[in-house]
């Protein structure tokens, strides 16, 4: 036993932690170092219950003042930088001297009936338990030196509630949350507004002082009290931190995972696809639109970064239209509808002469092509298979394309009834134009095969079914409502009624086919697929790879060679790049990247709010309107299709996007909200046919929002809320 049962903190060091736990060693390091330490003392791990460990906590009691106390754990393996156990024993807060004794008991019990991981050591379960002067705050909470979502380390969290902070640490409360960067403090939330951005920096500051000093990212308890003075209660080392990693482009120029092709896409990419498929889609996409409008983006179409793709931007802006204008002026001389498509102030006078052309000519050469290639596929010699995968490769950029002009349309009009309703009608209707897209009876994936994902390393599975038809009808009754109720409110105004009538009736135009292009966009997907699979198994009978899916961890010129040559290249390490793909698939990529012209950011900001979005001060996380309507229910984080049979009826799905294959889940969920997409997006159209709310386009939703949590998902303005 110790010479002494109880020791002052502001004496112990991290070599007493043996005895006095590592929470009580941290802050007795803290009171060295010169930090503002609520005093108190340590009942070391060494000592037994008995009349000499009251004494010694009632003498020592009498140093600290009146009270009341804080009494909290400090166990031997607490607060490490492998393991923290935070929050795992009891804390007993406004103590008065007498109940010190009893107070110091329920942390012991605690220990020896708290739930201790398999490899923590017997030895692990003493704990010394602290007793220090109790701060009355008006605001406590927590600051992470490090972003826990992101790992950026140049971002400081402050979370904050007013009053006492185990409102925040047990969950109970969301609270506020600021982002510290350099000098400078945003309020992400204020649904208390404990504290202000000068007290945030304070925080902040203090915080990174200690990160500094203790050469490791930090999570600090603090409190302000009565008078505004902050006090540290803890600090800890952070643990489970992601990798930091740098988003900065390898291209110059803006770059985004949140339009066209990155709306299909929530995981990071693997090499095949990318090299692949991807890449010539993209050339397709854009020699379909070089040809029909005149519009050349320039190289590369995207970049890849820490494995996720994001897709160019540099068409779009000042410079683009400049360098594009001769030839879009020609096009415009002999194509003028075509051109007006770009416009949403035009795109009524395009869309109908691109629908004519997709359906008369590449619809059915479209569905020629798939056919041909399902009768030679399994016929094929395996080095004529990447032939027959650039055949369709090619094609299915250029029914990108044709989406892309026709569900593009679809979302200009859109924003054209959503501008209007916004302006004419919602000064008197409330709500949104969103009830007016909805109850068609669409969904996607009618053909053969519903894929998960663009990228072919996830097999497609079977057609989802429609909406169940009480559900459509629900829907269709509310749209007629709403058209309705808008007709009547423009009624004094027959000219607005009228423009309102042209607006309403292209866009619902649009809606159905819209979904019956999503549904065919991917019907070569299963071929090309096969001819992979196939390509795999050879390379797997020559042992050149191990299983027959390491194909799709090849680059394309990398499988052509070992095609060719029956090995692989020096250095190619397929188990490597497994590996590496599953770490960055934890990663939290930004919805933008590299260097935005103020002119699209402008637009790109715009967009949310045009459909609606409306700021909150208490939202967990935001994003475009989808879907109209509220739903509360439990979240469930789902990532991919191995977790589809995870979501339970009535809970909120939390994706990184959703296509075709996700639909099943719509009929089970409340909720739903993703990580990227548009108005446009897959989980906006089928989440307004099944009738539930949606937001999506948050950008790190899966990251924010925890399986469990309860929220309320506001379809109407974009926000998911703490219950």
């Amino acid at each position: 036993m110790s010479a002494s049962p109880v020791r002052r903190l502001r004496e112990v060091r991290m070599t007493d932690a043996g005895e006095v736990g590592g929470k009580a060693a941290s802050l007795g390091e803290l009171f060295a170092a010169g930090v503002r330490v609520p005093d108190g003392v340590v009942v070391t791990a060494a000592a037994l219950p008995g009349p000499e460990r009251r004494q010694g906590l009632a003498d020592s009691a009498r140093e600290l003042g009146p009270g009341p106390f804080a009494v909290r754990s400090s166990g031997i393996s607490e607060d490490g930088v492998d393991r923290s156990f935070a929050g795992m024993y009891e804390t007993v807060l406004d103590v008065a001297p007498d109940d010190l004794g009893t107070a110091v008991d329920r942390c012991l019990a605690s220990a020896r009936g708290a739930p201790v991981a398999e490899y923590q050591r017997d030895a692990d379960r003493r704990m010394a338990v602290i007793v220090q002067r109790m701060v009355m705050p008006v605001a406590a909470g927590v600051a992470l030196t490090a972003d826990p979502i992101t790992g950026d380390r140049e971002s400081c969290i402050v979370t904050a509630v007013q009053g006492l902070g185990d409102r925040l640490v047990s969950g109970v409360a969301a609270g506020d949350e600021w982002v510290v960067r350099g000098r400078e403090a945003v309020a992400r939330r204020r649904p208390e507004s404990a504290i202000g951005a000068r007290q945030a920096l304070e925080i902040a500051r203090e915080a990174r002082g200690i990160a500094d000093a203790r050469g490791m990212p930090q999570d600090v308890e603090w409190a302000i009290d009565g008078d505004r003075v902050l006090w540290i209660l803890q600090a800890r080392p952070m643990t489970a931190l992601p990798p930091q990693v740098s988003w900065v482009s390898p291209a110059p120029g803006a770059f985004t995972r949140q339009f066209r092709l990155g709306e299909w896409i929530g995981a990071p990419v693997t090499p095949l696809f990318e090299s692949w498929l991807l890449s010539a889609m993209e050339e397709g996409m854009h020699a379909w639109f070089f040809a029909q409008i005149g519009q050349r983006a320039p190289a590369p179409h995207h970049v890849v970064v820490n494995g996720w793709y994001f897709y160019s931007l540099n068409w779009v802006g000042p410079a683009a239209i400049i360098r594009n204008l001769p030839r879009m002026l020609w096009h415009l001389a002999r194509h003028p509808r075509r051109v007006a498509g770009i416009s949403a102030s035009t795109v009524r006078h395009s869309f109908p002469v691109v629908e004519r052309e997709w359906r008369a000519d590449f619809r059915p050469r479209y569905r020629a092509a798939v056919h041909d290639a399902e009768a030679r596929v399994e016929g094929l010699p395996v080095g004529e298979l990447p032939g027959l995968i650039d055949e369709l490769a090619e094609v299915a950029g250029e029914a990108f394309g044709w989406l892309a002009a026709l569900a593009g349309a679809a979302y200009k009009m859109e924003m054209n009834l959503a501008r209007f309703y916004r302006r004419h009608l919602h000064p008197s209707l409330g709500g949104s134009h969103l009830p007016l897209v909805a109850g068609f009876g669409t969904h996607s994936g009618r053909g053969a095969h519903a894929v998960a994902s663009l990228d072919w390393w996830y097999p497609a599975s079977a057609p989802p079914s429609a909406p169940p038809a009480n559900v459509h009808r629900h829907l269709k009754e509310a749209r007629h409502a709403a058209e309705e109720a808008s007709f009547a409110a423009l009624a004094s105004s027959p000219r607005r009624l009228a423009a309102f009538r042209r607006l309403l009736a292209d866009a619902q135009y649009l809606v159905p086919l819209r979904e019956t292009q999503v549904g065919e966009l991917t019907t070569p997907w299963p071929v090309m697929r096969r001819a992979v699979i196939r390509i795999g198994e050879a390379l797997v009978e020559h042992g050149v790879i191990g299983e027959v899916d390491d194909a799709f961890f090849l680059r394309r010129e990398e499988a052509l060679t070992a095609i060719e040559h029956g090995r692989l290249e020096a250095g190619v390490d397929v188990a490597n790049r497994r590996a590496r793909l599953a770490e960055q698939a934890r990663l939290v990529p930004p919805l933008l990247i590299g260097s935005v012209n103020p002119v699209l950011r402008r637009v790109w900001d715009a967009f949310p709010r045009m459909l609606g979005a409306a700021p909150s001060a208490t939202a967990l996380v935001s994003g475009s309107p989808a879907s109209t309507g509220r739903a509360t229910g439990p979240v469930r984080v789902i990532r991919g299709p191995d977790e589809f049979d995870e979501l339970q009826p009535g809970d909120v799905l939390v994706a990184p996007m959703t296509a075709p294959a996700w639909t099943p889940l719509f009929s089970r969920a409340a909720a739903v909200v993703t990580d990227v997409g548009s108005a446009a997006a897959h989980a906006s159209i089928i989440a307004r046919e099944y009738g539930i709310p949606a937001v999506v386009g948050c950008g790190d939703a899966t990251a924010r929002l925890r399986t469990g949590m309860r929220v309320t998902v506001d379809g109407s303005t974009g926000n998911v809320e703490p219950e």
